[in-house]
């Protein structure tokens, strides 16, 4: 019980912090076309960002082992906090795409350091999933109503939501820094000191053969296609609504709120049933095909409102669907490699944002509906891997006994 408070502090700030997350994404769209940028930019400055976070987080992870975690979420508040300042005053493609690689340095630092946090100090591991479905429930609800504030900012001007967002970012990381407990006492702290050549990204990639299984590399490889659709199609509504329909941040802005009350009911009752009450190993599964079908539908049918409310239950559901992966990922770790598995669980999501985001930018010009095809393709492989890992799983489980 000597955590609890502080962990309820922690989650509060989380609110802030993943609304603040999500007040410059309604009004990018907007950005792009009143700065005249070129329209590809709405996928390629994610994907910049997310190369960044893919690249660091692996770094922030082992980080994590050697100092305390509060002092990262501190660092990578104000960093992100900074990246976003450049982003906002962008006039540009260059300032654009160096503002999001500045912040995705830190990003993946933030996310990575939230992760290990609820797993440091969380030890009955049937609570740390718990705990782990409401770190991400926060990070989805409170980030579709960061989508909300940020369009109805966005009203005012693009600068005023940027300008929100970069005092509630570097607000957001000092709090977590003074309410924050020391995770210290309940991590493995490595007996050699943290070196420059171990500080390289790429030598923490290589960290990864120390803790990496069979079946860990699946999930990973569930988690980094899936995100490949996830943000392709996240990344085109986005832009689609403004460019095909005419939709103002506000519409974007209603759709997250939409979605944000939808992720409450979803992750209060479906996600805390399938974490308490069943086999998370096999039940992903048929959560990563739901997906899949909803995705298959706005193919297949050309209608505007089905179109977005498609959108809305597919956001909802998808939530669902984060929090059993990472579950099934901690579930795998060890105090000793737990800072650095969660740090890689990280990088392969920015991994497939990366490819997701910059193929929707890209291919969008061919043809708008390429980039939810794209989403499509990538939950269907998805959902391939899935059936082996559960079919893997189920002759683990067989020979242990």
């Amino acid at each position: 019980m000597k955590n609890k408070k502080p962990l309820l502090l922690f989650f509060a700030v989380m609110v802030l912090f993943n609304m603040a997350a999500s007040f410059a994404h309604p009004v990018t769209p907007t950005l792009i076309v009143e700065r005249g940028l070129d329209s590809s930019m709405f996928g390629v400055a994610l994907a910049a960002m997310m190369t960044m976070n893919f690249l660091f987080a692996p770094f922030w992870g082992k980080l994590c082992s050697y100092i305390p975690t509060k002092r990262i979420m501190l660092i990578c508040g104000i960093g992100y906090a900074v990246g976003q300042s450049i982003f906002g005053a962008a006039q540009s493609e260059l300032m654009v795409i160096g503002g999001r690689m500045f912040a995705g340095i830190f990003t993946g630092g933030a996310f990575t350091s939230f992760s290990n946090y609820v797993v440091n100090t969380t030890t009955d591991p049937r609570k740390r999933g718990q705990n782990l479905t409401t770190l991400i429930t926060i990070q989805n609800v409170c980030g579709a109503v960061g989508y909300f504030v940020g369009g109805m900012l966005g009203l005012i001007s693009v600068e005023a939501a940027f300008i929100a967002q970069v005092i509630c970012l570097a607000t957001a990381g000092v709090i977590f820094f003074f309410i924050c407990e020391d995770d210290t006492p309940y991590k493995h702290k490595p007996e050699q000191p943290l070196t420059i050549k171990e500080a390289n990204p790429f030598s923490a990639f290589a960290a990864a053969r120390k803790f990496m299984t069979p079946m860990l590399a699946l999930i990973f490889i569930i988690v980094a296609i899936a995100a490949i659709g996830q943000n392709s199609y996240e990344q085109c509504f986005n832009y689609y609504i403004k460019d095909q329909f005419g939709m103002s941040s506000a519409y974007n802005g209603t759709f997250k709120a939409v979605i944000a009350a939808l992720t409450l009911a979803l992750n209060a009752t479906v996600s805390v049933y399938l974490q308490r009450r069943t086999d998370i190993n096999k039940t992903f599964l048929y959560v990563t095909l739901v997906c899949t079908g909803l995705i298959s539908t706005i193919l297949i049918f050309n209608n505007q409102i089905l179109f977005v409310a498609i959108y809305i239950i597919y956001s909802a559901i998808n939530t669902v669907r984060l929090p059993l992966l990472q579950s099934m990922v901690a579930n795998r770790a060890t105090p000793e490699n737990s800072n650095s598995m969660m740090g890689f669980y990280q990088s392969m999501n920015s991994l497939g944002g990366i490819f997701g985001a910059l193929f929707a930018g890209l291919i969008y010009k061919q043809g708008p509906k390429l980039p939810f095809i794209l989403a499509f393709v990538a939950f269907s492989i998805a959902s391939v891997v899935g059936f082996v890992y559960v079919k893997k799983y189920k002759s683990e489980n067989k020979n242990a006994v």
